[in-house]
């Protein structure tokens, strides 16, 4: 006798266990066909599939930010509402492209392709840089040699990270670029256009989300768009701060709105619709 598959069945409310000889055809290396699954009046109890994510967020504190009343990055919950579908986030306050202190981008990118193995996204929508730009803040303000070869270095690291990206199979990258703020200007010109070339040059489908040109409305950091009780960095993580640090929980915490973060979400959504990337 052949081996027997178990299988729930569900009919007129009542549950009933039943053997089903084994035939070839009706297995197949990713569980029970739909000779079986689409039998009447059935409804097979399987494992849930792997995750599968389409469109995902890789970056730092500016796509992972957090909302107190949604849950979520105020970008993402953003793209979700235009979209109509659930982005996975797996950004991470304090990332940069370089090593660090937190896990870097290029590991963040790591961690979700063994967390989602094998599924591989469509689209991904990546930053990255901010913080490697931060690190060397009186530099760039200066605008000098070294803030250059920072920057330099961190388009290297990003150029090498959207290749992997293309050669594990993702389609289409939107990369958010570097808006105005923290009296940076320079940094974010020349990081931009730096950005624009290593994404032109990409053999995966690439373009920048280019924000330079949006008055993006700035908590009290002057960095982070404001957002809704959006907790900021704790004094002892803030080492790019020149101001000085909130002196209560209460102070902590600022009910700015998060239009910011809704300017940054809708022009990576215009750059989606410009370039006719799929959400």
């Amino acid at each position: 006798m052949g081996w027997r598959v178990r299988v729930r069945i569900r009919r007129s409310e009542e549950r009933k266990s039943a053997l089903i000889p084994y035939q070839g055809s009706q297995l197949s290396p990713f569980g029970l066909t739909n000779s079986i699954a689409n039998t009447s009046n059935q409804s097979l109890l399987l494992l849930p599939p792997s995750p599968s994510p389409q469109k995902v967020l890789v970056g730092d504190s500016i796509l992972a930010g957090r909302d107190a009343l949604w849950g979520l990055g105020a970008i993402n919950k953003y793209l979700n509402d235009f979209s109509g579908q659930k982005l996975d986030n797996f950004a991470k306050i304090g990332s940069s492209l370089h090593d660090g202190w937190v896990t870097s981008v290029p590991q963040l990118y790591t961690d979700m392709r063994t967390k989602t193995a094998p599924a591989v996204p469509t689209t991904i929508v990546l930053n990255g840089g901010g913080n490697d730009v931060i690190s060397v803040r009186d530099d760039c303000w200066a605008f000098n040699d070294k803030c250059r070869l920072q920057i330099d270095s961190a388009m290297e690291i990003a150029e090498k990270l959207i290749l992997r990206m293309h050669n594990d199979g993702v389609q289409h990258i939107i990369y958010l670029g570097f808006y105005y703020a923290f009296n940076m200007t320079q940094a974010a010109d020349y990081g931009t256009e730096s950005l624009k070339r290593v994404c032109g040059a990409a053999a995966v489908d690439c373009h920048v989300a280019d924000v330079r040109n949006l008055n993006i409305v700035v908590g009290w950091d002057g960095m982070h768009p404001g957002e809704n009780l959006y907790a900021v960095h704790p004094p002892l993580t803030r080492p790019c701060l020149s101001q000085k640090p909130p002196t209560s929980f209460f102070t902590s915490y600022l009910f700015l709105g998060d239009a910011g973060y809704k300017q940054l979400a809708w022009r990576i959504w215009e750059t989606k619709l410009e370039h006719n990337v799929p959400f």
